[in-house]
């Protein structure tokens, strides 16, 4: 039963409950209310404005100084002035962007070909966006993936005008280039922000309302961030044109806001971007509050007096609504930035519109102005504009005047409110509460928008204190090294007064790491701007790391072992970081549960010798290793592998997670104590040797302890023992030191511990490694079974620490940043020492620094190596405040559309086609001829990428005849009579092919000519014709009614199963769908793969026809017969266009012949082909066959002999006047002659080379030689009949190469020798050979080979040799010639015959095609090994492709590297010529290296002229002969190799490219059916431009010539440069010319990627490249240079010092140099450690020759009193420096 109390207590709760309810309503709403009505704070703001505004500070700069930006239009975006000027009434002024073209395309990440195509409005946006962020100390990289909103303003695109008139420039990238709704999307594309993004286009409005919409999105939670703004540029004069023509602009171009002058707005450019943030945020995330968006609104005038006039009520009520939406009323706004155009009808409206709504009431006047009085009508930009202005403006306290309004509109009541009109600047009027001030924009089409900004808050107080005196890194990047300095500039001008912890937090957390970067470490603000400043300019500073963040390999962190340790270690650090602090405090409250004492205590103490007892010191380090690790570790630094030296590994075994820290004390302690109470009875030795060296001194008393590096182990033992091995070290000069130490560790010494060792640990638990450990037991990273095995930690202390072995182990698996963890730089220097490669090691502590600033330095080294760093956490404990810095300095460059004629066809002259294949047409004056252009490429087409036969891409021939009938249709030709198609067209991979088809005059019948050509639409060159035929008139009629019933009846379908599985065709080329057959006839349907389609300007597209040919097979045989391919078209007639599918009939029309007729679905006529002729494909189908074939012509040269003095070395003068015979070089140069002569002659070409070889090497080094020729005189080296001094022409060749203007080489009979005095003038005029014949000098010029051909069959039962037959060239030949030339016997030698790689399969290969193929080892050099080979086998042909390569630069080259290149090239060839006989043909594979000379390859450009010789001497003796010198192939085949692409780049700019492998065959195919001993086959254009200089390429390739403008500078000689310029800019200057030279040698695009320090063999220069930088160094010094140059000045900045005092720029001071006893001991571990190549080890040596005679004058031995008064002088620390210099710093751990 209820009682009145229960009723009573439900409604009491009842109430109770709705009271709650209530109130949880009631706070909802006000959250609600106040979301909605938050205030938005304006945190980052960036813009670019008329009058060189780059900023905020300028744009308040320029408004507050009263500044006037109005200019005239720009004379740099192709507008034609004159004519805008002609007609009188387009404005010529206003608000221009000068810089507007500019932009750093590659910063974020686009292309310059797509920057081409954007619209430079999008390219404004991207940085301002940017700088907005980096304005309000934020990252951009960190909002990636964020909530972060984008709002853009604009109000047209007609950039999109000029692209679509450039069609040239135009690309894939113009649509989202130019497009409206990429102006918002491109931004957050490029940032990855994944809020809202929204283009606005209002017109004048549109960045207000773009401002309008972000503070709604963020008020709504739709963002977290939002940029708003909007941008104006005017891309065409456009604009201008049209609102002169209405008399809407000002004359002058000035806006004169509500003036009595006004007369009409000034158009103006811009761009300007907000960052905004709810308030709340803001604060929150410590972000710079800059004002505030206290409210805004927008509407719409509707149907108002005029769709472009304003609206003087909508006006009323969106300012209203935006006072509403601020909660304010009109007197709580001190100032109105209008809109103010200047316009008669506008200013007037707005003005009573203000009166109206602000004008009543007041206390104070509203302050009126408007910022297009100094800049202009920045139109979709306007708004933000104003925004901006008003922003600064309240943060300076000052309202600037507006310009050209001295006299207040007349047309306006002013007498209706209180406005005034800011005519002077006014200080903000003081009213007790925050300055606020409200924006007015208002669209052409209506829609108006205002603002209410207010006074930014004052900041919240600080969480905690600031700490202003910390050791901070400040991080400058930079997206390339200019930008790098540049940025490092900017910063250290502009940084003022700032704290330099704000500015370093700022730099570390609100700017975004690039690729480059620099760090320098202090405290104070001046002292890190300096020492940027220093960095910038060149110079060393201390305290500065800088490098590039590539982040390719992983970080080790190594901890130091006992040895290192020191009193105070970690005090400081303990002091300044707290997670320092914190993790030693932890690890020594451990430790000293098993310690008889503190280890604070001792390491804090002042007792030195109990911290060095072995029972302290390893508790010490331990706890201090572990703190400092766990201090990294909050930054976020984390290790990828981990090691330690000794004990150093039990703290790796800790951090890695194999041990716990209770576990890890525990051992550590056990092991202090036990080791530290065994007798001191023990001594350490350390030894400079290796491990090897020192094991024959070792036994039971003295054992091996610690290998330290490849020359670096410590052994330990008993005193005496170990002192004997000291007196043996000293007897065999080995550097030795004794280690202070209280103990003999790693050795039998330790036994005794042991096993109380393993009973203390015995319950230690062990756990699987987290982060991989190096064991320094067994050198090699730790299997996670044994070092949880606590026998292991047992062994550790007994056995030998592989320190170094454990380096190579890290190295092996990846790391290349060794950071160190431990009191001082103790295991840096063993690290470099022991690891194979170059790696950086990084110290965390350094003995006698302060450990802050190291400890920050080293951190700071890790970020600028690409180590993740969280400075977030670094900064997080000193209370900072963001702060103003410059923004990233930008690379720009220009990217406008070119000015002038479009770069449509009509603008060119010639009319379009609008073809899938061709572009345009011109009808050629005279003769009605006319010619068809286009362009063809698999990029362009990729369709055509599908036609592929025998691997490579041909154009179809179905596209010869569509070619054809689009010429046939633009001439007035009804069909194609006659087509004929000579030579396949060949697709590139890359680049596109350049078309043309050339139409002849009609005769009298209306019949033309036709011819198709291409040629390499990049490289240009020679056109190559691939088809010729005939147009008629005269359509064939169509009547085809073999598809009325289909499929036809009596036919037999064909199983298509598989068609296409047997093939190379793509999708694109698989359009056949069915075949049906009868007697002579196939009929068959054809479609068009999807993969070809969207092509649909073709008449007939060949992917279709081409499919029509692949039934032809079914016309003669039920099996589909072989593949064929068109050969003749005949009577080719199109009746309809655009098919996409096709039904078709085959019949027969003769021999290999057929008829086509084809019909749509509905069975009308679409193409009719009344004869097409095929034939099998062949390999001659897969190759262009440029003419290509070359020979060496010598035409006659003007030159008369001179007097002079002359040298003859080893011969009599003969007649030659002036000159002396001498025996030797030495004194021959003694003599002081103009020309040096050496007669060459010998028994064999290895005899002769040698000689030679040997004289060159001696006359490249004596100085006295340098400016002497060295002629080397020869009778027979050009005709062949002296094969011995043909092979000294070949090494002469590369020595002039390698050594320009040193050596000549001449051609002469005995009585021709007075005429070797024109030797002066042919060096004069670059020549480097010649011969003399009857009387005449002649020179040597490569000239295309024009001679006829002969028949040339290979005989099918004949024997064909080949040597190198196994090889790539060797067996890329064989092929061929079984394949397409019919050769049915082969006989194949080589070194390893049927055991050499490939072997087998090549002759199952060729056994398939049915060859009978002998494939036999012989090595051809051994003549009696050949003879035995040939006995009892016929041969009729020989090819010798067989070599071998030993690369050098002549000067390393010796008797022996000679021969082995000799031996198989020329020996092997004389063997042939001698052993065989009667032979239908003899071929040598010799190389253009014999003709021309090439750089490192003296012996094989011997080798091969020698075998150029023997062709010649076999040629004369009527004997069959061709030897060809070849060009460089593409690919690996035997000798050409793979080439790098600085040797395609060096054949580049010779004018010449690698030949492809079926253009070599196809070269050789032609060669031999020539009459001509020798050719050159090289992929040369004649007439191609290039940089050659050799002076055989004269005329052949063209050199290139760049001239200068009529007001250029001349070329200024190095020397003189360098004599206007101080020390530091001569040393600049040469640096920057080496590097310049380096960085051209290696293609690279700018020296960016080549540093100061980087040695050349890291920056990939080999002996080639060597002496091309020799050279083109030589060139522009003028100095002579060794040939071994970049070996002896291994980097740019030890070769530029070595060229400045030869250049004479030496220094005027001489900076104190490093200890020379350092270095040299550093030279000697790098020496042993090193294994050099033999150019290398050649350029060591001279060099320790010329320093040991440098040293070992008199008077250079030390004095030993003055060095033992010295060390006995000497300080402790002074004379362990010594030491450590002398020794090497070697650890006993």
């Amino acid at each position: 039963m209820t009682t009145a109390k229960d009723s009573t207590d439900k409604v009491v709760q009842a109430l109770r409950t709705a009271v709650r309810e209530n109130e949880r309503l009631r706070a909802q709403n006000q959250r609600l209310v106040s979301a909605a009505t938050e205030p938005i704070a304006i945190v980052g703001m960036a813009c670019r404005f008329p009058g060189g505004v780059a900023s905020p500070e300028d744009l308040w700069r320029l408004v507050a100084a009263g500044g006037d930006a109005i200019a005239p239009i720009p004379a740099d975006r192709g507008w034609d002035i004159g004519e805008l000027a002609g007609g009188g009434d387009t404005t010529l002024l206003g608000g221009f962007l000068p810089e507007a073209a500019d932009f750093d395309p590659a910063f974020f990440g686009i292309s310059p070909r797509e920057a081409l195509a954007m619209d430079p409005q999008q390219r404004l946006l991207l940085e301002t966006s940017w700088e907005a962020f980096e304005r309000a100390g934020i990252d951009p990289a960190s909002r990636r993936g964020s909530r972060t909103g984008v709002f853009v303003g604009t109000n047209g695109q007609d950039y999109a005008y000029l692209m679509v008139r450039s069609p040239a420039e135009s690309t894939g990238e113009v649509g989202t280039g130019i497009a409206a709704s990429a102006m918002s999307g491109r931004l957050s594309y490029t940032l990855g922000l994944e809020g809202p993004a929204v283009t606005v286009d209002t017109a004048c409005s549109s960045s207000l309302v773009a401002l309008h919409w972000a503070a709604q999105a963020l008020r709504a939670g739709e963002c977290t961030l939002a940029l708003a703004g909007g941008v104006n540029v005017m891309s065409t004069p456009g604009a201008l044109v049209e609102f002169s023509k209405q008399g809407g602009l000002a004359p002058d171009g000035r806006c004169k806001a509500f003036a009595d002058e006004a007369d009409g707005t000034g158009w103006a450019e811009g761009v300007g971007m907000l960052l905004l943030e709810r308030l709340s945020d803001a604060r929150r995330n410590n972000h710079p509050v800059l004002a505030l968006v206290r409210g805004s609104a927008i509407n719409q005038d509707g149907a108002s007096n005029g769709f472009t006039a304003p609206s003087g009520p909508s006006q009323q009520r969106v300012i209203r609504a935006a006072l509403a939406n601020a909660r304010l009323t009109g007197n709580d706004v001190d100032a109105v930035e209008a809109h103010g155009t200047g316009t008669r009808l506008g200013d007037p409206i707005e003005a009573q519109a203000l009166l109206a709504t602000y004008g009543r009431d007041r206390e104070t006047p509203l302050l009126l102005g408007s910022v297009k009085s100094n800049f202009g009508h920045t139109q979709a930009a306007a708004g933000v504009a104003g925004v901006i202005k008003m922003v600064q403006a309240m943060r300076y306290g000052v309202l600037p005047r507006t310009l050209h309004a001295r006299n207040r509109s007349s047309q306006v009541n002013w007498s209706t409110g209180s406005i005034e009109l800011l005519t002077d600047d006014t200080p903000w009027p003081r009213t007790g509460r925050p300055r606020r001030a409200a924006v007015s924009s208002f669209g052409i089409s209506g829609t108006n928008a205002h603002t209410i900004l207010e006074q930014a808050p004052p900041p919240a107080p600080a969480g905690q204190s600031p700490v202003r005196d910390a050791v901070v890194p400040w991080l400058v990047s930079g997206r390339t090294l200019p930008a790098l300095g540049d940025q490092v500039v900017r910063l250290a001008g502009n940084v003022g007064t700032a704290s330099a912890v704000d500015v370093a937090a700022t730099l570390a957390t609100g700017r975004t790491a690039h690729e480059h970067r620099v760090a320098a470490v202090g405290r104070g603000t001046g002292e890190l701007a300096s020492a940027l400043s220093a960095w910038a300019s060149g110079d060393p500073v201390p305290g500065v790391v800088s490098d590039t963040a590539t982040r390719t390999g992983k970080l080790a962190v190594v901890f130091t072992g006992q040895g290192s340790q020191r009193l105070g270690m970690g005090r400081d650090l303990h002091a300044r970081f707290p997670a320092f602090a914190a993790a030693f405090d932890e690890a020594a409250t451990e430790l000293d549960r098993h310690l008889p004492g503190s280890v604070r205590q001792v390491v804090w103490g002042a007792d030195a010798d109990t911290l060095n007892g072995t029972h302290w010191s390893q508790p010490a380090l331990f706890a201090v290793e572990v703190a400092l690790y766990r201090l990294v570790e909050s930054w976020g630094v984390r290790a990828d592998l981990v090691a330690g030296h000794s004990l150093g590994e039990i703290t790796a075994a800790h951090v890695s997670g194999v041990l716990s820290l209770s576990d890890a004390c525990r051992l550590v302690a056990a092991r202090a104590v036990l080791m530290g109470a065994l007798p001191a009875d023990g001594a350490m030795l350390a030894v400079a040797v290796n491990e090897a060296e020192i094991a024959p001194l070792l036994d039971a008393t003295v054992s091996l302890a610690a290998v330290n590096g490849p020359t670096a182990v410590v052994v330990a033992g008993d005193r005496d023992a170990v002192e004997r091995v000291a007196a043996a070290s000293d007897e065999r000069g080995w550097k030795h030191k004794r280690l202070t130490v209280s103990h003999a560790f790693h050795s039998p010494h330790m036994d005794p511990m042991l096993s109380d060792f393993a009973d203390a640990i015995a319950g230690i638990e062990f756990g699987e490694p987290e982060i991989p450990l190096v064991s320094s037991v067994t050198g090699t990273v730790a299997e996670a079974a044994r070092i949880r095995d606590a026998a292991y930690w047992v062994a550790h202390v007994r056995l030998p620490v592989r320190f170094a072995d454990g380096v190579g182990a890290l190295v092996a698996a990846g790391a290349t940043t060794f950071l160190e963890l431990g009191p001082d730089a103790t295991l840096c220097a063993m690290v470099q020492d022991a690891a194979p490669d170059r790696v950086t090691t990084i110290p965390v502590l350094r003995v006698g620094r302060d450990e802050e600033t190291t400890v920050v330095t080293a951190l700071a080294s890790l970020f600028v190596r690409g180590e993740h760093v969280a400075w977030d956490t670094f900064f997080e404990q000193l209370g900072t405040r963001p702060v103003d810095l410059p923004t990233y300095a930008f690379q720009r460059s220009r990217f406008w559309p070119g000015a002038g004629a479009g770069g449509d066809a009509a603008s060119l002259g010639q009319a379009a086609l609008g073809h899938a294949l061709l572009g345009s047409s011109v009808e050629l004056a005279g003769d009605g001829g006319v010619v068809l252009t286009g362009r063809l490429s698999t990029a362009v087409q990729p369709w055509l990428a599908d036609h592929v036969i025998r691997g490579r891409t041909l154009f179809p021939g179905t596209g010869f005849a569509e070619l054809a009938l689009r010429a046939a249709e633009e001439t007035g030709a009804d069909a194609v009579e006659e087509l004929t198609l000579s030579v396949p067209l060949e697709l590139p991979r890359h680049g596109a092919v350049a078309l043309q088809v050339r139409v002849g005059p009609a005769d009298e019948n209306g019949r033309r000519p036709v011819g198709i050509h291409s040629r390499d639409a990049e490289h240009a060159g020679e056109w190559l014709q691939h088809a010729a035929g005939t147009l008629g008139t005269g359509t064939p009629r169509a009547a085809m009614d073999f598809a009325a019933a289909w499929p036809p009846p009596g036919t037999d379908q064909v199983d298509l199963s598989g068609f296409y599985d047997r093939g190379d065709y793509g999708p694109a080329f698989q359009g056949l769908r069915a075949v049906w057959r009868r007697d002579g006839e196939a009929f068959a349907e054809v479609a068009l793969p999807a993969e070809a389609r969207g092509t649909d300007r073709t008449g007939i597209h060949p992917a279709l026809l081409d499919a029509v040919l692949h039934a032809v097979g079914w016309v003669e045989s039920a099996d589909g017969g072989r593949g064929v391919l068109p050969f003749s078209w005949e009577d080719v007639a199109l009746h309809r266009t655009g098919a996409t599918a096709l039904r078709v009939r085959l019949s027969r029309r003769g021999h290999e012949a057929v008829a086509i007729e084809a019909v749509d679905g509905t069975g009308r006529p679409v193409v009719t082909v009344g004869k097409l002729v095929l034939r099998a494909p062949s390999e001659r189908d897969t190759t262009r066959r440029p003419d290509w074939l070359f020979r060496v012509d010598w035409t006659p040269f003007a030159a008369r002999p001179v007097t002079g003095t002359f040298a003859v070395l080893g011969a009599e003068p003969g007649g030659l006047p002036g000159a002396a015979r001498y025996d030797t070089i030495d004194a021959a140069l003694a003599a002081g002659p103009d020309v040096v002569f050496a007669p060459v002659a010998g028994a064999s070409v290895l005899d002769a080379t040698t000689r030679t070889l040997g004289l060159v090497q001696e006359w490249l080094a004596d100085e006295r030689a340098e400016e002497v020729p060295l002629v080397f005189v020869t009778d027979g080296a050009v005709s062949g009949a002296d094969t011995p001094a043909a092979g000294v022409w070949g090494l002469v060749r590369t020595a002039q190469f390698e050594n320009p203007e040193r050596f000549v080489l001449l051609d002469a009979s005995a009585d021709e020798w007075p005429l070797l005095a024109v030797v002066p003038e042919l060096v004069a005029a670059g020549e480097t050979q010649a011969v003399i014949e009857e009387g005449t000098v002649k020179v040597g010029r490569l000239v295309r080979f024009t001679g006829g051909e002969r028949p040339f069959d290979w005989d099918p039962h004949g024997t064909v040799l080949v040597t190198g037959g196994t090889g790539g060239l060797g067996s890329v030949l064989a092929r061929h010639l079984v394949a397409e030339r019919g050769v049915r016997k082969l006989l194949l030698l080589s070194r390893r015959g049927p055991a050499a790689p490939g072997a087998s399969e090549l002759a199952a290969e060729l056994t398939g095609h049915g060859a009978d193929v002998d494939i036999v080892a012989c090595d051809v050099a051994d003549r009696d090994a050949l003879a035995a080979v040939l006995d009892g086998r016929t041969v009729t042909a020989v090819v010798h492709t067989a070599g071998l390569l030993d690369d050098g630069v002549v000067t390393t080259l010796t008797r022996d590297r000679l021969n082995s290149v000799l031996r198989p090239k020329a020996d092997a060839a004389r063997h042939l010529h001698e052993l065989t006989h009667d032979l239908a043909a003899f071929v040598l594979f010799s190389s253009v290296a014999g003709t021309l000379g090439s750089p490192g390859q003296g012996n094989y450009s011997a080798a091969n002229a020698a075998l150029d010789a023997l062709a010649r001497e076999r040629h004369a003796a009527g004997q069959a002969a061709l030897s060809l010198a070849w060009g460089p192939w593409a690919q690996d085949a035997g000798m050409t190799g793979a080439l790098t692409e600085t040797d395609v780049k060096r054949m580049a700019d010779s004018g010449s490219v690698p030949l492809t492998v079926a253009q070599g065959l196809a070269l050789f195919d032609a060669a031999v059916t020539t009459d001509e001993p020798v050719l050159v086959p090289l992929a040369v254009h004649a007439g191609a431009r290039g940089a050659a200089h050799h002076p055989l390429l004269r005329g052949l390739v063209r050199t290139e010539r760049r001239r200068p403008s009529a007001d250029a500078a001349p070329a200024v000689p190095a020397v003189d440069r360098l004599a206007g310029l101080d020390e530091q800019g001569r040393t600049r200057f040469v640096l920057d010319l080496v590097r310049a030279e380096v960085a051209a040698v290696l293609a690279h695009d700018s020296t960016d990627g080549i540093g100061d320090d980087r040695e050349f063999r890291d920056l990939g220069m080999d002996s080639l490249t060597a002496v091309e930088l020799r050279n083109r160094l030589a060139t522009v010094t003028g100095l002579r240079m060794s040939a071994t140059l970049v070996f002896d000045y291994p980097t740019p900045a030890v070769l530029a010092a070595h060229l400045l005092p030869r250049l004479g720029g030496g220094t005027t001071a001489k900076a104190q140099g490093p200890n020379p006893l350092a270095e040299l001991d550093r030279l000697e571990s790098a020496l042993a450690g090193a294994d050099p190549d033999p150019i290398t080890r050649a350029g060591i040596s001279a060099r320790l020759r010329g320093l040991a005679a440098q040293w070992a004058t008199p008077g250079a031995e030390p004095d030993g009193e003055a060095v033992t008064e010295q060390i006995s002088s000497a300080s402790a620390d002074e004379i362990f420096a010594f030491i450590d210099n002398e020794l090497g710093r070697l650890n006993d751990r």
